[in-house]
């Protein structure tokens, strides 16, 4: 039997943002996105399931939506933004003990 190559295999890319889970943070539905951004329902549907990246003009809207600082924050998980700039203005001493706290406090669970 021959076998037919797939098509579209892998064709949906990996999501590289985190708009969804800035919306779920913020407690906001995609309509309240739609609102906010001034994007059609459909663009906000693609942004959230497809992975569609939203084009500048969308990016900084996001922003002030989310309140958030830059819209690079939205390629990082909310759960990563706070520590990220917890750690920004820190010296490399803080950072020291901060990890080592961090580690003290939650071991490794080797398997």
């Amino acid at each position: 039997m021959v076998q037919r190559d797939a098509i579209h295999t892998g064709k949906t890319p990996p999501r590289i943002h985190y708009i969804r889970e800035w919306a779920e943070r913020r407690g906001m539905s995609q309509a309240d996105v739609a609102r906010a951004t001034g994007a059609d329902k459909g663009l906000v549907s693609r942004w959230f399931n497809d992975g569609t990246v939203p084009g500048e003009r969308y990016l900084s809207a996001l922003t002030i939506a989310f309140h958030i600082d830059e819209p690079a924050a939205l390629f990082r998980h909310p759960d990563e933004d706070w520590l990220a700039r917890f750690f920004a203005e820190r010296t490399e001493e803080e950072r020291r003990r901060m990890i080592q706290t961090l580690e003290a406090a939650f071991p490794r669970k080797h398997a």
